[in-house]
């Protein structure tokens, strides 16, 4: 690319291509038949068609006089009993000088506007998360307090009213316990979009984060009397990671787990060490499982199985996404295997 102060100019590109040219040309007179320089004139022609000020005239320019300097070069370098056959073999140089000028132009042009396209959907999406990301943060005060509130109330009223309004009061404080945990989401969504997210990276033993992450899941597993275990040989292993945001995705599958697995069931947690550079870590029930073809769209955000809770718990579509988004940051890989009516292995790796 040429550059003159801030200013693209396709003019001195245009030139210098065509003093390329003359030096081919005349590389290919003084060599005669002995050796043909007539497909080098293309390595100048595709690179000015693919330069990003070229316009569509230049190509044409540059593949017309290549074709004049090689019909002047095999003329004057040859003989033929008519002028016929290198004015037909300089026509179908044109030709084909043309029409690869003219093929690698219009695929610039085409990425060009792809990546104008592809400009524009990044800022739509900066611009949509910003608004979620506000929404998200301005609506978890008051949803946050409704549900205080309605606590408060039971506590405080639940032996001098009626049960009913009790029953009412629990449904409140339900729904505004769902709809915090979605803003949550919501804000984690926004924030590892926008690429804020920033790890602090810390060696760890693993085994003793999972440990307390199985720990804290099995008091909301006692409701449904499921038992979470761990399943590993090893002892200890130190690894670098954000306890903060991997926590996050241990918690979200292990919700998941327990969301989808039937009352008086298990759950295991299994660590193993696959190769001398990675953790892979699998989060096994044996609950509904999941259907093959919809195992494909599990990590994309707001993405709900045909699979619904056994115990009617709600789902956002949002924990698996920010998984592989927790994940990802981490330098691992998160899948999943599952058979409907078997259960689900949802899986991640972690470089040591």
């Amino acid at each position: 690319m040429i550059i003159i102060g801030k200013l693209e100019n396709r003019f001195i590109v245009l030139l210098i291509t065509l003093l390329i040219i003359t030096l081919i040309g005349f590389l290919d007179y003084i060599t005669g038949e002995e050796l043909s320089f007539s497909i080098f004139y293309l390595i100048p022609i595709s690179l000015l068609s693919l330069y990003r000020g070229t316009t569509v005239v230049s190509p044409i320019i540059g593949s017309s006089y290549a074709a004049i300097l090689w019909f002047l070069s095999e003329y004057f370098t040859g003989t033929y009993s008519s002028i016929f056959y290198p004015v037909w073999n300089a026509s179908a140089r044109l030709m084909m000088y043309m029409a690869i000028g003219m093929l690698l132009f219009y695929l610039k042009e085409k990425d060009k506007k792809l990546n104008l396209v592809n400009s524009n959907l990044t800022a739509l999406n900066e611009e949509k998360n910003k608004f979620i990301g506000i929404a998200a943060h301005d609506l978890r005060n008051p949803v946050g307090g409704i549900s205080s509130l309605t606590e408060l109330l039971i506590a405080d009223y639940k032996d001098s009213v009626k049960p009913r309004v009790i029953e009412l009061l629990e449904i409140i404080k339900s729904l505004s316990n769902t709809t915090m945990a979605v803003l949550m989401d919501l804000l984690d969504v926004t924030k590892i979009e926008s690429g804020k997210v920033e790890l602090q990276l810390k060696s760890q033993d693993y085994i003793e984060f999972i440990k307390h992450q199985i720990f804290l899941n099995q008091i909301l597993a006692r409701h449904k009397n499921i038992t979470i275990r761990l399943n590993t040989s090893i002892e200890n292993i130190i690894a670098e990671f954000d306890s903060h945001f991997l926590s996050e995705a241990v918690d979200n599958l292990l919700t998941n787990a327990i969301k989808y697995s039937y009352n008086d069931s298990k759950i295991t947690v299994k660590i193993s060490l696959p190769n001398k550079i990675q953790i892979l870590t699998e989060v096994i029930d044996k609950g509904k499982g999941i259907p093959e073809e919809e195992q494909q769209w599990l990590f994309n955000y707001f993405q709900k199985t045909s699979t619904q809770p056994t115990g009617g718990e709600t789902s956002t579509g949002l924990g698996l996404a920010i998984v592989k988004k927790i994940i990802t940051l981490h330098k691992g890989e998160v899948g999943v295997k599952s058979v409907p009516g078997e259960g689900s292995n949802f899986y991640y790796t972690l470089p040591i």
